[in-house]
Order: C-alpha cells, then structure tokens, then sequence
C-alpha cells in the first residue's frame, strides 16, 4: 500500500494541520527550532522530512516524495512527528478528525 490511498493522505494532512498549530518546535538533536504555525504547509513537511534522520532518500540524500513511502516508512514518519511534538510538550489531538473520517459511509 501507498501513501496515496486515501486514509494514508487523510492521516497525514490531520497530523500537519495539529503540527501547524504548535506556536514553537524545538528540534534537540540537531539544535534548531522552528515555528510551525508561521510556515506554508509545503514548507513545514520540507523541514519534517529533513530532521527525520530515518526519512526515506534518494542517492542524493533528497528525500523522497511522501507518494512514494511504502507503509511502514509512512507510519514511522508519523510516529516521528508524534515523537517530536512529545518532546516538547505537544500531544496531537487527532481523535476528532479520526473518528469524523471512520465513521463517514463508504462510497463505491
């Protein structure tokens, strides 16, 4: 499965959008922070992407698109972000967005 299913993108647009709200995110192994709520939603998964050292890259140490993560890079991406916000303080309240998309009728 691919990060282009559905639920996978929906997960991952949910944690983004609780990211953003953190007014400060300090990032301690590499000694920098950044102010999520301040940056384009592009932006802020650019930086994700580059501080997760376990992120997926290409051979040019660019990391891959988020398309193209198989599953299990995915959810590790999205732990790393829950771990991050952990770290300083943040817990993602994704529980109401979560259940909304669960409980919504598939369509066919």
């Amino acid at each position: 499965m691919r990060i282009s299913s559905d639920f996978n993108r929906f997960i991952h647009g949910v944690v983004l959008k609780e990211v953003q709200k953190i007014p400060f995110l300090k990032v301690g192994a590499l000694k920098i922070a950044i102010k999520p709520r301040y940056l384009s939603r592009n932006a802020l998964k650019k930086i994700l992407k580059i501080v997760d050292d376990e992120y997926p890259k290409d051979k040019n140490q660019e990391p891959f698109s988020y398309k193209k993560l198989n599953e299990l890079d995915f959810l590790k991406h999205i732990a790393f972000i829950e771990c991050l916000c952990a770290e300083n303080g943040y817990t993602l309240n994704l529980d109401k967005d979560l259940n909304n998309e669960l409980s919504k009728p598939k369509t066919a």
